[in-house]
C-alpha cells in the first residue's frame, strides 16, 4: 500500500474528526465485504505451499529483504549513497565538506528515488573524468560496502536448505530475484556438497537440465570479477521504461510464465514495483483462473510504533485537529482499528493479483514456513489463521 494512501486515510479520519469506535468499526467492516475471495487458513496455506513443492511447481520470488542482514542497502539506501557519492565529486570540496554538503542535501530535498537514479545513471556515462567510476562500479561498490558475509541469515539457510535437491525430488522450479548482489550464489558455492545452479541475467543463458536457474531480472554484480560491457542494471528510471514498454525482454518473458505456470512464494518484497504489477496481472489474465495461487510473506503493522507517528503528526499539524478532538480522542484505539484496515487493504490489493497473504508477526518465523514447506509439514505454530 503506497505511503499516499496511508496518508490520505489518516487525514480523512482526521478531518471528519470521526474518532469515535462507531465509524472505525463501520470502515473495517465495508473492506472486511470487499474482499471477493475466500481467506484460507494459516495451514491451508503451507498445504498448497507443499503441494506446489512436492509437485516442483514451487518459484521463490525475492527481494532486498533477504540481503539486508548481511549489511546489504536497499534500493533507496543505495542510491542515497549512490547520491552521496556523485555528490561529492560535483561539489569539488574537501572529502569532509562534501560528505555534509551530501547529506545536507538530501535531508533537505529529499529527492525523488527514480529520478535521483536517472541522474545518476547520466551522470556517470557522460562524466569523463578518469577518477569517476562507470555506473555499473559505482553501484557494487556501495552495494557491498558493508557486506558481513559472517552474519546468519536463518531465512537465507532455509532457502539454501530449499535449494539442495537439484536433480532430485521434490526440487524447486526456480528462484526469481530482484537483488543485485551474489549471496545466495556465494553461500551454495561454499556448501561441502556440489549443487548444480545457474545465474541467469541476461539474454542467452539458459540453465542445463538438472541445474537450478536462479534468475536476476534487474541484473547481477558478483563482488569479484569484472563487469560485463552488456550488463544492464534495473535503477533509474529509463531502465524502468524500457522494461515496461518491451514485454518480449528476456526478464519479463521469464516472470510472466512463471507467474503463469507456477506456484510463487514472495519473500522480502513489497509488490511495489509498476512492471512487476502489471505482469502478475497479464498472467492471471493469461492463466484464466481468478482462484489465488501465488503467496506473499507480510509483517504486520506495529501498533505501538504507528501510534508514536500518529502523535507526531498531529503534534507537527494543528490545523488537522483542534484541541477538543483531540483531548478526546482514543489514540490507541484508533490506531488498532486503522492497522486492522490497512491489513485488509493490502490482503485485498495483494488478492487481485492472485495472492494469498501470508501475515507473520516477525520476519522470524519466516524460517519456520519454510522450514515446513520443505519437512512437507504444515507446522502452524501460534499463528493458526492468515
Amino acid at each position: 500500500m503506497s505511503m499516499s494512501f496511508e496518508i490520505n486515510l489518516w487525514k480523512e479520519v482526521l478531518e471528519k474528526k470521526a474518532f469515535d469506535n462507531n465509524y472505525l468499526k463501520n470502515l473495517e467492516n465495508e473492506i472486511e465485504k470487499s474482499l471477493s475471495f475466500r481467506l484460507i487458513s494459516r495451514k491451508q496455506q503451507l498445504e498448497k505451499l507443499i503441494e506446489a513443492y512436492q509437485n516442483e511447481q514451487l518459484v521463490l520470488v525475492l527481494g532486498a529483504g533477504v540481503s539486508v542482514e548481511y549489511g546489504l542497502p536497499n534500493w533507496d539506501a543505495l542510491l542515497q549513497n549512490l547520491l552521496l557519492t556523485s555528490f561529492k565529486t560535483e561539489t569539488q570540496q574537501p572529502p569532509e565538506k562534501s560528505l555534509i554538503l551530501a547529506k545536507l542535501f538530501t535531508k533537505l530535498f529529499s529527492p525523488n528515488p527514480l529520478i535521483a537514479a536517472r541522474y545518476l545513471r547520466n551522470y556517470y556515462k557522460q562524466n569523463k573524468n578518469t577518477s569517476v567510476k562507470k555506473f555499473e562500479q559505482a553501484i557494487r561498490d556501495t552495494l557491498y560496502k558493508h557486506l558481513n558475509e559472517k552474519k546468519k541469515s536463518n531465512i537465507l539457510s532455509e532457502i539454501i536448505q530449499l535449494c539442495v535437491a537439484p536433480g532430485k525430488s521434490p526440487n524447486l522450479d526456480s528462484i526469481i530475484t530482484f537483488n543485485y548482489d551474489d549471496i545466495l550464489e556465494s553461500h551454495l558455492s561454499q556448501l561441502n556438497i556440489e549443487i548444480p545452479f545457474k545465474t541467469i541475467s541476461k539474454v542467452g543463458q539458459r540453465p542445463k537440465p538438472g541445474e537450478l536457474p536462479i534468475y536476476h531480472v534487474h541484473g547481477f554484480l558478483p563482488r569479484d570479477g569484472d563487469i560485463s560491457e552488456d550488463i544492464q542494471i534495473t535503477l533509474s528510471e529509463d531502465i524502468y521504461h524500457q522494461q515496461y514498454n518491451n514485454i518480449y525482454s528476456w526478464n519479463n518473458i521469464i516472470q510472466l510464465n512463471k507467474y503463469r505456470d507456477n506456484v510463487c512464494l514472495f519473500i522480502g518484497i513489497s509488490l511495489s514495483d509498476p512492471n512487476l504489477r502489471r505482469l502478475l496481472d497479464i498472467a492471471k489474465v493469461q492463466r484464466g483462473n481468478d482462484d489465488p495461487i501465488h503467496f506473499i510473506i507480510r509483517k504486520k503493522y506495529n501498533s505501538s510504533l504507528l501510534e508514536n507517528n500518529l502523535s507526531q503528526i498531529l503534534d507537527q499539524n494543528p490545523d488537522l485537529l483542534d484541541e477538543k478532538s483531540k483531548a478526546n480522542l482514543k489514540l490507541d484505539e484508533s490506531v488498532k482499528y486503522l492497522v486492522r484496515v490497512m491489513e485488509k487493504f493490502e490482503t485485498q490489493d495483494d488478492l487481485s493479483f492472485g495472492i494469498n497473504t501470508i501475515w507473520v508477526n516477525d520476519y522470524e518465523e519466516i524460517p519456520s514456513i519454510l522450514k515446513s514447506i520443505r519437512k512437507r509439514e504444515p507446522i502452524i505454530g501460534k499463528n493458526k489463521h492468515s
